[in-house]
């Protein structure tokens, strides 16, 4: 059977990827594979390769002989790609015997995992004969009685199956003929051993072929999923040739070869890679038309916080209805084996998808809606012609160490760190500067108080006086008052928003706004005031004193008509928390708005002097905003009560600095080109 390319035409990197050799090859740890820079690739093998429907034959010497001068001779403990490929290519269907395995693993390189394959793979017609020189993983083979040969060699006569727990957890089981799908339930949860399979809570699920897409020569079509050659996710190309399984796709500048999975119809925007149908548990296990079986449970609501449930409005409803579609019922709630089940092209070990679902499922075993959109938000924003599902396998990649792809800006695998302390200093020097001096007079003064009226009892009527307490008292209110009007951090509070969603639409209402302004002036003049006090000898003296007395004040308000030329909000999510700041820029070139400011001030001149002021805002702009993408990794005491009792206690700057070293910063501008404003009466 010929090998299937995948999704760029180069060969699969499968070398202890699938589960059966149960290790993986040195370059595949360290990134640096086969092929593309030891990439993943999306397109699985054919599954007859591995599952054939047919009754398997004995491999034939002719055939034997043909496969052994095939494989590379040599020592290495890790068969090559190539090597790995043509002997399931040879074994596909097929069934040996132990000494012809002992002659492969002593002559080709890797033949000794080759070997643990064919017995995992319950290849072996005599698996009686392997013994502990065979491999330390022969150790846990037990002996057989010599009158139990016929049914040992059965074992290659029976059929494999997976199964995929709701967790995510695999298990492979072989499958008899007059096994039922709840016998197989029951025999699955043996494997797992840590959970029984009950009818009435769990159902079982039988995943099969990809339903046929009907791709034709001449249709149009997108490219998704390519891992190796991520640049070609959401191209639309052309299709030219349907050859099986592989299409020849035209793109502006090349033609490429592509798995099936790997296209598809370029107006169709939700990927289901495979048909799932519900599996009767009285009836006789058929496994001929099954690829795998998912476990999952009934009712997982009540298990679930509503933040795991997808939403498919608002402004990524893309990614909503790419996360129902990857449920195998077609439910708003995935499950981790639905989602291994989804990825499963991609031939993740179990310790490979453990790191994967700590990512998209920090706590439970269902996919957190919120960190998915945390993950892949800010990249579908960027690039909102690739499909989601090739921004997910995008994703995958990075958290297993490809850091950066050609759609994803960030290492997705790293911690989410904020500023830190040191650029935290930087951005916030002056405040923070500000904070420490009032704290400093603050502490002072009362630890000054405090040791005069503990350690030295003839200073008790001093430490009592009131005037000691001055200095603190008026650093205080200073402190107090800096905090709720000069510092960011407060306002930031005020507006906590969670969620990736909930913050673009508080960031996208002001754009659809125009600008309001606000005029203020005010007209005065001093005068000469005779007045009278007693000086320090008790005797009354005249003096005299400037007095400011208004005559006039007006104030005025109205809209600026404008035309946005704000660029779309893009969250930056290197922190699961951010503090964004946001600014307005008006452009008046093309208005007379300062023109009729200047005059409407003119005209309001009633005296020597004036004052005046003019203000322009959104309505439904916020300063400052704390945006929660995530609540990964976020501390209790990151919240408004607990920065008001730090305040109080005058200890704002220490809480300020430890907050806004863990979260990160943004600033967001508002840009609006202003036109003539009319005005009435002055």
């Amino acid at each position: 059977m010929p090998a299937v390319p995948n999704a760029g035409g180069t060969p699969l990197l499968e070398a202890a990827c699938i589960g059966f050799i149960g290790c993986k090859s040195p370059q595949l740890e360290e990134g640096h594979g086969h092929g593309d820079n030891g990439d993943y690739h999306a397109s699985a093998p054919a599954f007859e390769e591995i599952h054939p429907s047919a009754p398997p034959e004995v491999l034939s010497p002719s055939e034997f002989q043909q496969l052994l001068t095939s494989l590379p001779q040599g020592s290495s403990d890790l068969p090559t790609e190539q090597a790995l490929r043509q002997f399931r290519t040879a074994t596909a269907g097929k069934v040996v015997w132990t000494e012809q395995m002992r002659e492969i693993a002593t002559s080709a390189a890797g033949g000794g995992l080759l070997m643990r394959e064919a017995y995992e793979r319950q290849l072996i017609l005599d698996p009686e004969s392997l013994t502990t020189t065979d491999g330390p993983w022969a150790e846990c083979i037990p002996s057989a009685p010599p009158d139990t040969g016929a049914a040992q060699a059965a074992q290659a006569l029976t059929s494999q199956l997976m199964v995929i727990r709701f967790d995510g957890k695999v298990a492979n089981i072989s499958v008899v003929a007059s096994q039922t799908w709840l016998d197989i339930g029951h025999q699955a949860a043996s494997r797992f051993g840590d959970l029984v399979f009950d009818a009435s809570s769990h159902v079982l699920l039988g995943v099969g072929q990809a339903p046929n897409r009907g791709l034709k020569v001449g249709q149009a079509v997108k490219l998704t999923a390519v891992i190796n050659r991520p640049e070609l996710n959401g191209k639309i190309g052309r299709i030219t040739k349907v050859n099986g399984a592989e299409v020849d796709v035209a793109l502006p500048r090349d033609l490429e070869r592509l798995h099936q999975d790997n296209v598809m119809p370029h107006n169709v925007s939700v990927v289901s890679r495979s048909e799932s149908f519900p599996l009767d548990f009285t009836a006789v296990a058929d496994t001929s038309t099954v690829l795998r079986v998912l476990w999952l449970e009934r009712s997982p609501a009540s298990q679930t916080s509503p933040k795991s449930r997808a939403s498919t409005t608002g402004p990524l409803r893309a990614i909503g209805w790419q996360y129902v579609g990857m449920s195998a019922r077609k439910h708003n709630l995935v499950s981790l084996g639905e989602f291994r089940n989804f990825l499963w092209n991609l031939h993740l070990k179990d310790s490979n998808f453990a790191v994967v679902s700590k990512r998209f499922a920090p706590t439970g075993n269902y996919i957190d809606y919120e960190e998915v959109l945390f993950l892949l938000g800010r990249s579908h924003l960027r690039c909102k012609e690739v499909p989601i599902d090739a921004l997910i396998y995008e994703a995958v990649v990075s958290i297993l160490g490809r850091r950066t792809t050609a759609h994803i800006d960030r290492d997705l695998g790293a911690e989410d760190r904020g500023l830190g302390k040191r650029n935290a200093c930087k951005e916030h020097c002056a405040s923070y500067f500000t904070s420490f001096i009032l704290e400093v007079v603050i502490w002072s003064t009362i630890l000054f108080i405090l040791f005069m009226f503990f350690i030295d009892e003839c200073f008790l009527d001093i430490a009592l006086e009131p005037m000691m307490f001055i200095p603190a008292a008026l650093a205080y209110v200073v402190y107090i008052v800096h905090l709720a009007c000069c510092v960011r951090l407060t306002r930031a509070f005020a507006n906590q928003t969670e969620g990736i969603e909930s913050v673009m639409l508080l960031m996208d209402k002001p754009r659809h706004e125009n600008p309001r302004y606000n005029w203020h002036v005010q007209c005065y003049h001093y005068r000469t005031e005779r007045r009278t006090r007693r000086n320090k000898d008790g005797k009354t003296e005249t003096y005299t004193e400037q007095v400011k007395v208004i005559t006039h004040s007006a104030s005025a308000s109205g809209t600026i008509p404008s035309e946005d030329l704000t660029s779309e909000f893009l969250p930056n999510t290197m922190a699961t928390q951010t503090q964004i700041e946001t600014k307005l820029d008006l452009d008046f070139s093309s208005s007379n708005y300062l023109i009729e400011y200047n005059r409407w001030k003119n005209f309001h001149r009633r005296d020597v002097y004036q004052d005046s002021s003019h203000a322009e805002n959104l309505p439904s702009r916020v300063g400052s905003c704390l945006a929660v993408w995530s609540q990964r990794n976020m501390p209790c005491w990151l919240n408004a009560g607990c920065y008001w009792l730090a305040n109080l206690f005058a200890m704002s700057f220490l809480y300020r600095l430890l907050a806004q070293s863990r979260v990160g910063k943004q600033e967001y501008v508002y840009a609006k080109r202003c036109f003539n404003i009319v005005r009435g009466r002055l």
